[in-house]
């Protein structure tokens, strides 16, 4: 019997919704924290009633039990190498993690500053956490990674084109936050700025012919925490989120009657074994015996 004990992946907390349709929230988090070879760990900040059609209703988690959750990961997990904080529903949940962050020791923390559902019809935070958000929360985290809509309220300014993007990103670093990615998925051009407090960078891209891109935000803000666990510096982080990102929605699939999901393992998917063969421990690959005829 082997005394070897194998060490832990890092270990990424997300902080999100729950979708049961599984595309978005923290299920799209857990997926990309195990596509990126992580170890997700995950407090439920609200259910959702919803599929690939939209959202039909939202119940909150209670501030408590937020914080009976992140606690009891705290007490036992060893390390947290980084966080994802996706929606948050209401000021006591964002109050909550923001307390969290202070006792956590958490180096590398992501914010995806979930605001409204994609179709816009329902409000996913409440106006006082909207404003907690923008005066505290954002302060303490490593990046902020707002779409337009979002941007828009945190800056104060309207954006209509790729040079008021990048005014915003300046403003929403000068309103308290270390580093911002403006997503710019939904403008004619499918630029995305990336201003760290000292360099605007410009992350292009070409606007993707798929439907199936939902919790593509979700995924992108938890593919930069998972980077950054791995060690990545900020920008490499962002560069090589963006790019599975991309590459997960080309290989969407659909589920049901709405926009389908990403493929969070694409690259299991790519290249799998052929038939017949199938991995051993220490020993390689080598072909699977043919069941016999019994």
């Amino acid at each position: 019997m082997s005394n070897h004990i194998n060490s832990a992946p890092p270990i990424v907390l997300t902080i999100a919704g729950f979708d049961p349709s599984a595309g978005a929230g923290v299920a799209a988090d857990l997926k990309t924290f195990s596509a990126h070879n992580c170890y997700g760990v995950g407090a439920i900040t609200a259910i959702t009633i919803q599929n690939t059609q939209g959202i039909k209703s939202v119940h909150d988690t209670p501030a408590a039990e937020l914080r009976a959750q992140l606690d009891a990961l705290l007490e036992d997990i060893h390390k947290i190498s980084a966080i994802k904080i996706g929606m948050l529903g209401h000021r006591g949940n964002a109050v909550v993690v923001a307390d969290f962050l202070d006792r956590a020791n958490v180096a590398s923390i992501v914010l995806d500053p979930v605001m409204k559902s994609s179709e816009g019809d329902k409000e996913l935070i409440d106006a006082g956490g909207i404003r907690f958000l923008a005066e505290e929360l954002m302060k303490r985290v490593t990046v902020v990674t707002p779409n337009i809509a979002e941007a828009e309220i945190l800056s104060g300014l309207p954006i209509k084109d790729h040079a008021a993007m990048e005014a915003a990103a300046r403003k929403i670093v000068e309103r308290g936050a270390r580093a911002v990615v403006i997503k710019g998925g939904h403008m004619e051009k499918a630029i995305d700025v990336l201003f760290d407090g000292t360099e605007i960078l410009n992350l292009g891209g070409d606007h993707l012919k798929s439907e199936n891109t939902h919790g593509s935000g979700c995924t992108f803000a938890s593919a930069i925490a998972a980077q950054l666990a791995c060690g990545r510096p900020l920008r490499e982080a962002v560069l090589l989120a963006k790019a599975y990102v991309t590459k997960a929605i080309e290989r969407g699939f659909s589920i049901g009657k709405g926009p389908g999901p990403l493929d969070h393992f694409y690259r299991v998917h790519t290249d799998p074994p052929a038939r017949g063969v199938h991995e051993v421990p220490q020993h390689g690959m080598h072909p699977a015996a043919e069941p016999g005829g019994h």
